[in-house]
């Protein structure tokens, strides 16, 4: 999200002028906004200079003409570059943002009134002053994700001066049922064209006239970040260009499914359905800690997997976005726990964290403004969503400033201390300038201070190695149009909503049933989603007894992990339910009874213990590698109740 937050930032370039502006008191901006688009310089204009970029006229520079900080820096009558914000920014390309704003997949809300609305609540309800608030953390230009800001710049750099060759900014985000637009508009499960993530890519790419970025909405109704972690560690992306060379900017927004409180703890229960023991009269267990602890161990689970996913080359910017304002929990500090742990581990690794909860939750609850939430229900409507967009927009401007200021005190430092330091360094200054594996110690209760001193150098000697055995001195830097298969799996599909459709799924399991000679008995697919979450698109036992059997022959890599995604829900029909799954490696044996060699086997449960419905994952690790060119089974048995439902499987190398 971050490098869809840079990506503004080009936007607002494209149309920069070198004659910077000082914001107009609020009276003259409303004034100046009712002026005709035809004196307005929009981005889409047909002018020649649409897609050239001004440049700034200083001849004491550090940046070359063509980059971005050059572009946007204002000069003084010295001739010395001075900063710019982005309140300055904002405001002085307000009418463009505000035409940007228009999203041409809804004819039906490209209204005068429609116009109106966004007006007012940009010019009015959400002034820069405001937009502030949504802007968490941005990372800094001493910690590592600093080479994946430079490197987005350059992307977006790359772009605009010659889009012909050069692939617009790849940005994948992954969520559940509110990033795919889920009541944003109508009545249907998802709206991808009027979720955020959408209007977050034409609101950059209406901007700059051009197409900069491109979002994947990967999001998956009633997913947490456990799923996501495991899409974005094996590579689960869903079309051969974020396959091969992976998105440059991996954003996060998981926060409503993982800010929902652990139910089976819940006081109201009594023992038999509880993980926790009874307290005494009077006193109740601490939710906004409980929350608060989940959601760390979840999200930071994502944010090292994504910070290492692309091993030698340099990492993707990592942004998390908490789009959560709803009624999950009674207390406000319950609502903020996700916020809280999303925040301590933004300034743990140094990446971005954008909440949508901070910009508008007085506005919510103390306002009742409705535009902003829904009382009833986790999913909002079109306005809200937009103004994720705007948060996203406001932090990527936020961004570019910090960034041109430290890159700026960087090269200047450099220059004069480059030649008395010599070409040599310390293990510590390699390690985080050259090797962008760079993670620090796990950020949990266990971290004790008293041990500080040794966790870190642990980690640092652990980035080592890893830089060392992956001989990463030899590679060189992955560019946006780099073909090298990273993708680790052999298979790896997820359901819809955000992934497979009802007849992918039933090729991929017909297929592999075929190959396996055993007749499927009493699993199906399922697709009556307009019922309900509980009848998601999946693959769906309903017999007791129910089995299949999949069969992978001549694997193409190695693979030592199979992670399974599967839906846990309630009722009398999920009731009791369990399945036994059991992984293999086909005997060498020509003969009938030939046993196959069992790798794993477990029984995981689909029942739920309350009343909701969401798509987990379980991995499982396999006691020998099945080597490429082996033969693999996976037999599934229902072993308990009368339904199971599977919603996605992955099979994979994990190392």
């Amino acid at each position: 999200m971050m490098g869809s937050l840079l990506a503004i930032t080009c936007t607002s370039i494209i149309i920069y002028r070198s004659q910077f502006q000082p914001p107009i008191l609020s009276n003259a901006v409303r004034k100046e906004l009712e002026i005709s688009s035809n004196q307005i310089a929009f981005a889409n204009d047909n002018s020649t200079n649409t897609n050239k970029l001004s440049r700034s006229k200083s001849s004491a520079s550090v940046f070359q003409p063509n980059e971005i900080c050059s572009i946007v820096s204002s000069t003084t009558h010295t001739g010395q570059e001075s900063s710019f914000t982005a309140t300055k920014l904002w405001s002085t390309h307000l009418p463009q943002i505000i035409n940007a704003s228009k999203n041409p997949h809804m004819p039906e809300l490209l209204t005068p009134e429609q116009d109106a609305e966004l007006h007012n609540l940009l010019t009015t309800i959400l002034p820069p002053s405001r937009m502030r608030r949504s802007v968490v953390n941005l990372p800094t230009a001493a910690e590592s994700q600093r080479g994946s800001v430079r490197n987005v710049m350059s992307i977006l750099e790359k772009r605009i001066q010659d889009p012909g060759n050069n692939p617009p900014l790849r940005i994948a985000v992954f969520g559940g049922s509110v990033t795919i637009g889920r009541g944003c508009y109508g009545r249907g499960m998802s709206n991808h064209n009027c979720a955020w993530p959408k209007r977050y890519e034409l609101l950059i790419n209406q901007l700059a006239g051009q197409d900069l970025i491109k979002v994947y909405n990967l999001g998956v109704g009633g997913t947490g970040s456990s799923v996501g972690t495991n899409m974005v560690k094996y590579w689960m992306y869903p079309n051969e260009e974020l396959k091969k060379a992976g998105p440059d900017v991996v954003i996060n927004s998981y926060s409503t499914n993982d800010s929902m409180p652990p139910w089976d703890k819940r006081d109201d229960l009594d023992e038999t359905q509880r993980n926790l023991p009874l307290l005494p009269p009077g006193k109740v267990h601490d939710m906004v800690t409980l929350v608060m602890d989940a959601a760390r161990t979840s999200l930071q689970k994502f944010i090292r997997a994504a910070l290492s996913s692309k091993q030698c080359d340099v990492p993707p910017l990592v942004v998390s976005v908490d789009d959560y304002v709803g009624p999950q929990q009674d207390s406000f500090l319950g609502d903020m726990s996700y916020n809280m742990a999303m925040v301590q581990l933004a300034r743990w690794y140094d990446t971005t964290a954008i909440s949508y909860g901070d910009l508008v939750r007085d506005l919510a609850w103390l306002e009742n403004d409705g535009r902003f939430y829904n009382p009833e229900d986790v999913h909002y409507g079109h306005l809200a969503h937009q103004t994720i967009a705007w948060a996203l927009g406001f932090a990527s401007l936020e961004l570019l400033s910090n960034y041109c200021d430290d890159e700026h005190l960087h090269r200047v430092s450099s220059s004069t201390t480059d030649a008395s330091r010599g070409e040599g360094g310390s293990i510590h200054s390699d390690v985080k300038e050259k090797n962008h594996l760079y993670l620090p110690p796990q950020l949990t209760r266990d971290f004790m201070k008293s041990n500080a001193s040794k966790e870190f150098s642990n980690a640092l000697q652990s980035s080592q190695r890893s830089y060392v055995n992956l001989n990463c001195s030899s590679s060189t830097t992955t560019n946006a149009n780099d073909v090298k298969d990273r993708n680790p799996c052999i298979a790896s599909w997820i359901s819809t909503p955000g992934g497979f459709r009802a007849g992918q799924i039933d090729a991929f399991m017909s297929a592999h049933s075929k190959e396996s000679g055993v007749i499927v008995n009493g699993w199906k697919t399922e697709n009556q989603m307009a019922e309900g979450w509980g009848n998601k698109v999946g693959y769906i036992a309903n017999l007791p007894g129910a089995t299949f059997t999949l069969q992978f022959t001549n694997v193409e890599k190695d693979i030592n992990m199979v992670t399974l995604f599967y839906l846990r829900s309630y009722g009398e029909k999920w009731k009791d339910s369990l399945v036994k799954f059991n992984v293999s490696r086909k005997s060498d044996s020509d003969s009938d009874n030939g046993s196959d060699d069992v790798l794993s086997e477990v029984n995981i449960a689909g029942v739920s213990d309350d009343e909701h419905s969401l798509t987990l994952s379980q991995e499982i690790t396999l006691s020998e590698t099945i080597r490429k060119g082996e033969t693999m089974k996976i037999k599934v048995e229902l072993i308990g109740g009368t339904t199971f439902k599977i919603m996605g499987l992955m099979i994979c190398n994990s190392t």
